[in-house]
């Protein structure tokens, strides 16, 4: 049996990775992973069992207007993470 997968998961991680050293962020990996949750908590998940599925799925969200909606949500979480990071606890 397959398991289930968020496809946002990988988008987000990819879209974070591209512009990571443009980001005015602490760079540590909490923050990293905070930015990453919190991005998600902002998106609609795609959930998907098949790698046809996921193929389809990242067809449909790689549209100008959904990669759009990814990088403001990562901007928004940067902008959360900065003003209460998390690192030194």
């Amino acid at each position: 049996m397959e398991k289930y997968y968020n496809v946002m998961e990988t988008l987000v991680e990819e879209k974070l990775g591209e512009i990571w050293d443009t980001l005015d962020c602490c760079k540590c990996e909490k923050c990293r992973n905070d930015i990453i949750a919190c991005t998600l908590n902002q998106m609609t998940p795609k959930y998907v069992v098949t790698k046809e599925g996921e193929l389809f799925a990242r067809l449909c969200i790689l549209s100008a207007e959904h990669e759009f909606e990814i990088v403001k949500a990562i901007a928004t979480s940067v902008r959360i993470v900065t003003e209460h990071p998390k690192h030194y606890i």
